[in-house]
């Protein structure tokens, strides 16, 4: 396709990967592959999509306010996953997102299932225009939210074409399948996510905690699924069957391909613009 100087970072995971992937780096995608391969779901989805890798960055802030609305955004907060929630209080995070000035700021956080069902509980998220999970523990949002009604109405929030996004564990649990842990020589344990993004494996701090080869794994064992890793201050953006990367590191895509490949592997930086349709036209059958 094409090739652009690679940074230091990038010429160590060349190392680490070696012949196991694919290698993309530039700032477009729309002249890849002229095979039409299989539709996936992702290409399609009612709303926009933010992952963000790990530490959260201003620039990411301002995009999905932008893309909710503006001033007239209607932003829910769901802090669940991050640990000290109950003894530092979550009024920090109001704070941090008021700074993008969107119209309200609700924020929605328990650890019981009961009160996830409750109506008056989750009345924000019923004119919400968007939704941002924040990082921690991410089986902490599958155990108290899977399945509830906050679940569904999140999912009303994207089917009325809202923003729906998060970081670290929080990005981690949008998709179909999770990444609850496992690392290294330990094995790798998956679960359930959220399912925002149908078919979906992401994976945080993607880069600077070495975690390429789990997140190839985990597709190369399930070839219905594909893997976005996101490095630490770097997000990605899906929407109307496009896919950008903002943020001063980068990100990865992986896509099953026919054998005996398995797996492919691009990285992207800041500004990069894929078209998913071209991403996907070699993906396995």
């Amino acid at each position: 396709m094409f090739t652009k100087l690679l940074a230091p970072a990038a010429l160590v995971l060349c190392a680490i990967i070696g012949p196991l992937a694919f290698w993309q780096f530039g700032p477009s995608a729309k002249e890849g592959p002229s095979a039409e391969g299989p539709e996936w779901a992702v290409q399609n989805l009612p709303g926009s999509v933010v992952l963000a890798g790990g530490t959260f960055i201003d620039p990411v802030g301002a995009e999905v306010v932008r893309l909710a609305g503006g001033d007239k955004a209607r932003l829910v907060l769901i802090p669940t996953a991050y640990g000290p929630t109950e003894e530092e209080g979550v009024e920090q995070f109001r704070e941090l997102w008021s700074r993008w000035h969107p119209a309200t700021i609700s924020i929605l956080h328990t650890r019981e299932r009961a009160v996830a069902n409750d109506p008056e509980f989750v009345a924000p998220l019923r004119d919400a225009t968007a939704v941002w999970f924040l990082g921690g523990v991410q089986s902490r949002l599958i155990d108290t939210y899977a399945g509830t009604l906050l679940h569904r109405e999140v999912q009303r929030v994207f089917e009325r074409g809202g923003v729906v996004g998060g970081n670290c564990a929080g990005a981690m649990a949008l998709g179909e399948t999770m990444i609850v842990g496992g690392a290294g020589d330990d094995e790798v344990r998956l679960g359930p996510g959220l399912g925002i993004v149908p078919k979906m494996v992401a994976d945080s701090h993607f880069l600077e905690r070495n975690r390429v080869q789990r997140l190839r794994g985990v597709i190369a064992e399930h070839p219905d699924h594909f893997g976005i890793g996101i490095d630490g201050e770097t997000a990605v953006v899906i929407e109307h069957g496009q896919m950008r990367f903002i943020g001063k590191s980068y990100a990865g895509t992986l896509v099953p391909v026919p054998t005996p490949q398995a797996v492919r592997l691009d990285v992207w930086g800041e500004g990069a613009h894929v078209d998913l349709s071209s991403l996907f036209a070699c993906t396995a059958k």
